[in-house]
């Protein structure tokens, strides 16, 4: 009895120490994760807000409005909030022509950019606000990578940026970018393997 009871005990061992390495090993990988997303956090919100103090608040929204709007995009997208903030975000705030509304539009443009064209947010990001902030050399950058505009919609953008009319220049150049590539991450967040 002994005998047998020393065999269940040795077995019953094993597999305590199985079932804790099977479980310990898993644990350990997510805090590792967990900690690795909040640093990853941490250094976009440190960028995000040395932006703001170095350009001011030209963009017109605050750190917390901004990290909203990360979110917001981020549940539309298959970018993370800190991904958009780090690379969208920061990038936008640097260009001072780019602010209110047309700020807003213009992440989600960049995002969808991204998403359509396979290209970093990043290279989104900084293409879209150089274009934004001098609409009429924007339109030559934009037209490179395959954003088309009609003649009368490149002497409308001209004509408003020498008049100094450059809020009136920048949205008709997000209305034409929306209207060609607006819903793109959307639509890519909500396949299958966007979904898992």
């Amino acid at each position: 009895f002994r005998k047998s009871m020393q065999r269940a005990g040795q077995s019953l061992t094993r597999a305590g120490t199985r079932l804790s390495a099977g479980l310990t090993a898993p644990l350990v990988g997510l805090a590792y994760k967990s900690v690795a997303a909040q640093k990853e956090q941490e250094r976009a919100i440190a960028s995000v807000s040395a932006a703001l103090q170095s350009m001011g608040d030209g963009a017109g929204y605050t750190l917390t409005q901004l990290e909203a709007m990360a979110s917001k995009l981020q549940d539309k997208s298959l970018y993370g909030d800190e991904e958009i903030l780090s690379k969208v975000t920061a990038n936008l705030l640097t260009f001072g022509n780019v602010q209110g509304e047309v700020f807003g539009r213009a992440q989600q443009v960049a995002v969808d950019l991204s998403a359509r064209l396979g290209q970093d947010l990043q290279s989104s990001a900084i293409m879209l606000g150089k274009a934004l902030n001098d609409p009429v050399k924007g339109l030559t950058a934009l037209s490179r990578v395959g954003v088309s505009f009609t003649e009368q919609q490149k002497e409308q953008i001209k004509a408003m940026a020498e008049a100094g009319d450059v809020a009136g220049a920048q949205a008709l150049m997000l209305a034409e970018l929306e209207r060609q590539y607006a819903g793109q991450a959307e639509a890519l967040a909500k396949t299958d393997s966007g979904r898992i």
